[in-house]
């Protein structure tokens, strides 16, 4: 009589359903591991806006409603004046993007009052405050457009929100074009995004 070597049906199927417990086992494992990794790499691609680099303050948001006050301030500062009326370019790429840098920093540029170009940090932007009305009331010819950018930023949840306002006076848009493209200024007059931060590139 011949022993069979053939394990019963019931030894096969124990031993099957050990080698799919060990293998479900070990899948959880590569499971859980990449769900881990997942989420770390997800933490370190979080958007510039949700997490800031040591030493920055929150971004701020472009306010266009505060921007509106202001212009309304200025072309005040020059009627009680009895000066010319001004031209306001509505967006002006360069102002944008380094009161941005300011709000986002918390640092004024070197040089950042100046007879066509002031930026200043309050709590009340609808304020005549001394900067506003320097660059408004300069009175020169060359210059009869002017641009303004305003920055909000809530530095704490509970702390006031503060603006970060900057103005600029602009030559006329032909002598503008002529400068840009004709003259030295050709090689120099982006020199300004060299300032410019990351998170506030193309605002």
């Amino acid at each position: 009589m011949m022993l069979s070597v053939v394990p019963s049906r019931a030894r096969l199927a124990r031993r099957l359903l050990s080698f799919v417990l060990r293998v479900m086992r070990s899948q959880n494992r590569i499971l859980f591991f990449f769900f881990v990794l997942t989420t770390a790499l997800s933490a370190q691609k979080m958007p510039a806006g949700s997490m800031q680099a040591s030493g920055e303050q929150p971004i701020g948001l472009r306010d266009k409603d505060k921007e509106d006050q202001v212009a309304r301030l200025i072309e005040t500062i020059r009627v009680d004046a009895k000066l010319p009326r001004l031209g306001r370019i509505r967006h002006r790429d360069s102002l944008q993007q380094r009161v941005c840098t300011a709000a986002l920093t918390g640092v004024l540029p070197k040089n950042s009052t100046r007879d066509t170009f002031v930026l200043y940090k309050t709590l009340q932007p609808e304020s005549i405050l001394k900067e506003l009305k320097q660059v408004a009331s300069f009175d020169d010819d060359k210059f009869p457009r002017y641009s303004v950018a305003v920055w909000r930023v809530k530095e704490l949840p509970a702390a006031e929100e503060t603006y970060w306002v900057g103005i600029q006076r602009y030559w006329s848009a032909a002598f503008e074009f002529f400068d840009n493209h004709f003259t030295d200024d050709i090689y120099y007059h982006h020199d300004w995004k060299k300032h410019v931060a990351p998170a506030c590139r193309g605002k």
